[in-house]
């Protein structure tokens, strides 16, 4: 799979990436790539990418500790391009809303 960075932002969170770190994020689709076009008082690292026609998105939002300590992200973009990425750290909403709330 070849991952290309993208000069684009998610337009918004439509699923997560839980209890994963920076680095095995970076490990798999390279460093942040588009953390200066978002906000800089709440975005701490973002990223846009595609695999062939599928894009993907990734921000650390509200995290105002190290981005090391930051387990849970943001995400857009193509569900199973993230899901074929990211496995079972990749939950959409109805997923992580079920985990968090029962």
């Amino acid at each position: 799979m070849k991952i290309i960075p993208i000069r684009e932002t998610g337009s918004g969170r439509e699923g997560t990436l839980d209890n994963i770190s920076y680095a095995e994020i970076v490990e798999k689709i390279g460093k942040p790539n588009v953390t200066d076009m978002d906000d800089p008082d709440k975005v701490k690292a973002s990223w846009g990418f595609k695999v062939g026609k599928k894009k993907g998105f990734i921000w650390c939002y509200k995290h105002y500790g190290a981005l090391k300590n930051c387990k849970t992200w943001s995400t857009d973009g193509d569900e199973s391009l993230l899901k074929e990425i990211f496995g079972d750290k990749y939950l959409t909403d109805a997923e992580y809303s079920k985990k968090l709330f029962g």
